[in-house]
């Protein structure tokens, strides 16, 4: 009953378009007054929950992508990645999707990856004949690339709330982040034939053009190369990780000229806000979480699914299904935190790898940013492109199908996302 009474007044309070994070919060509290927890518990459990070392990974990694959108960073990765894939059929199209999946081994999160980089991408790809709806479509479809490959600030929210190890889920996304960036190159490759009169033309191939851009961006470039250099090598923890990046990031602004105190500043600012919203929600999900556990939501939930199949490849279908539907309505975040709680039990009822799941269920839930009516990246793209929410939305719907079959494909073949992991640190113990 107090599941449903959260749930209920939850999205009563999205439909009268609370902020989400207001929304979680009555939400929390109502089933806290429902049981009759004691108010100071609940407190404790909130501090408590965010009182862990490896949150510090968080802030960090925020901050790093912000500093690399105000020091010339995501110029130079998109000038390397025009030169490398400009050639392809699709053009623009393609460096956009390329240029994402660079940018993914140095920002973590998929708005700071449209933001950033979009604002580049739709520019040149406007100014070389390519629709604006065309260019939108493509910046907001690959910028879900950004959570899957490390670092990742979803992977390290999932791994805390589900004490899966965070450095086991960084190496588990790289395979399935490429995989989903060439499911969508392909299909721009397809596209560029169905409607090519929303691309522009294609761009000849320069070997001293791709060195010299290389070399201009040899820094910028080494960032993810060191960064999964250090998670293989097990030379430091995500944390110290992201503690890493933030210090490249200042290097590289300082190498650039183009970092201000100005800049950072805003950088900080923009950090310190972001964090305080990602911490928020993470204790009031966590109150959540506690509840749905004292309610034995999670016990009754495996039992049931248990009694409709043993397998695990259909469970996991059908956990796509459901959580495909609550990322359209819940925003990633909160949605992650909240299903990570009540499906983790399933989960480990039918046998099925931790790390494998992350990936899963955040790449599931990072889709629901491209569709509505929850959909911020939409909103996003919709602001850098300046063109109507509702002209986004129609362009992107076809980069969905690469996108599903890449969650198909990660869902049906476990490897993808266990094979470097235990590569690297061993089989993990069941």
């Amino acid at each position: 009953m107090v599941a449903f009474l959260m749930l209920g007044i939850f999205v009563v309070l999205l439909v009268l378009r609370v902020p989400v994070e207001i929304a979680v919060g009555l939400g929390a509290l109502a089933g806290v007054l429902w049981v009759g927890a004691p108010l100071d518990v609940v407190s404790r459990t909130m501090v408590g929950s965010v009182d862990n070392f490896i949150l510090l990974a968080v802030p960090f990694f925020i901050l790093s992508g912000n500093l690399m959108n105000v020091t010339g960073v995501t110029d130079r990765i998109f000038d390397f990645a025009r030169a490398a894939t400009g050639h392809l059929r699709g053009g623009l199209a393609q460096v956009n999707v390329f240029g994402s999946m660079v940018f993914a081994g140095m920002s973590g999160a998929a708005v700071a990856d449209l933001a950033a980089l979009g604002v580049i991408e739709i520019k040149a790809m406007r100014e070389h004949g390519y629709s604006v709806r065309m260019a939108a479509a493509v910046s907001l479809a690959s910028c879900t690339v950004g959570p899957i490959i490390p670092p990742s600030i979803v992977l390290v929210v999932y791994g805390l709330m589900t004490e899966v190890s965070i450095g086991r889920l960084f190496l588990g996304g790289i395979i399935p982040g490429i995989l989903i960036g060439v499911f969508l190159m392909i299909a721009v490759y397809i596209y560029s034939y169905w409607r090519p009169y929303e691309f522009g033309p294609t761009e000849r191939f320069s070997w001293r053009e791709l060195f010299r851009t290389a070399w201009r961006a040899k820094l910028e470039l080494l960032t993810p190369i060191v960064i999964v250099g250090l998670l293989l090598t097990g030379t430091a923890t995500p944390t110290e990780v992201g503690v890493f990046a933030t210090l490249y990031s200042l290097f590289l602004g300082i190498m650039n000229r183009q970092l201000t105190l100005r800049h950072l500043y805003a950088c900080v600012a923009s950090t310190l806000g972001t964090t305080a919203i990602i911490m928020y929600l993470i204790a009031v999900s966590t109150v959540l979480g506690d509840i749905i556990v004292q309610e034995r939501i999670a016990h009754h939930l495996t039992e049931y699914v248990g009694g409709m199949t043993k397998n695990p490849l259909l469970a996991l279908m059908a956990i796509n299904g459901f959580l495909l539907i609550v990322g359209m309505l819940i925003d990633s975040l909160p949605a992650l935190i909240i299903a990570s709680s009540v499906l983790m039990p399933v989960i480990k009822s039918l046998g099925i790898d931790q790390v494998h799941f992350g990936i899963i269920i955040c790449f599931n839930l990072i889709i629901g940013i491209i569709t509505p009516p929850m959909g911020i990246g939409l909103y996003v793209a919709s602001r850098v492109a300046n063109i109507p929410v509702e002209e986004v939305l129609k362009a992107v719907v076809p980069f969905c199908i690469p996108l599903l079959l890449s969650l198909l494909v990660i869902t049906a073949v476990p490897e993808l996302s266990t094979w470097l992991p235990n590569l690297v640190f061993g089989l993990a113990a069941k």
